[in-house]
């Protein structure tokens, strides 16, 4: 083999590391928007996630497969660490912490606002959000439920269960219960912090 044909095929190591690196990337950002995606694409989410799931495996495989028949062992190892590294974050991470938590930290300016206008009587119930607040609440309105402005973050295709975000302008009680959806009602399980609370 000619030092040009080596020299392509090395080249082109790194590519299938970075396909890797790709395929799992997007599973670990389709797990991230889960509650998005179920918002938007309800049962077609799960298509779109099994789909993530294929892309990064089979590139994983596949690269894997090309790089051992080239037999490019040290970028082999990389590709196989990139992936088994990827899995292990994907399956130790708690996937509705990390986007309830990012989430309250990136808005938590827009989310005191809104908590101050309800504490003095403002927005009525069931008014739209802001723009930047909307894709929080899976209908992009503010409700007000049981003593506490609550914003839907996700109910299952048949409104039998749901989660949510909840401000109450005092601490609330251990029994304090908010209609999730027409067939649930959940209980502050998290505080979040200035009066908003994770509601399961």
């Amino acid at each position: 083999m000619s030092v040009t044909a080596e020299a392509r095929r090395a080249g082109r190591s790194p590519v299938l590391l970075i396909g890797v690196a790709g395929g799992w990337l997007s599973l670990l950002v389709c797990n991230y928007l889960a509650y998005p995606l179920l918002d938007v694409l309800s049962l077609l989410a799960l298509p779109v996630l099994a789909g993530c799931w294929l892309l990064a495996v089979s590139t994983s495989v596949a690269a894997l497969v090309v790089l051992l028949v080239r037999r490019a062992y040290v970028w082999a190892a990389g590709a196989l660490a990139l992936a088994i590294g990827s899995g292990l974050i994907l399956q130790t991470t708690d996937w509705e912490r990390a986007y309830v938590d990012s989430q309250f930290r990136l808005h938590r300016s827009q989310l005191a606002e809104l908590a101050a206008g309800y504490r003095v009587g403002e927005p009525p119930p069931d008014v739209a959000l802001p723009w930047r607040l909307r894709y929080l609440s899976i209908d992009g309105q503010a409700h007000e439920r049981d003593g506490a402005l609550y914003l839907p973050v996700w109910q299952d295709w048949r409104a039998e269960s749901g989660v949510g975000l909840a401000y109450f302008p005092t601490s609330p009680t251990p029994d304090a219960v908010i209609a999730t959806a027409s067939g649930d009602k959940g209980k502050p399980v998290r505080y979040l912090g200035d009066g908003w609370w994770w509601i399961a």
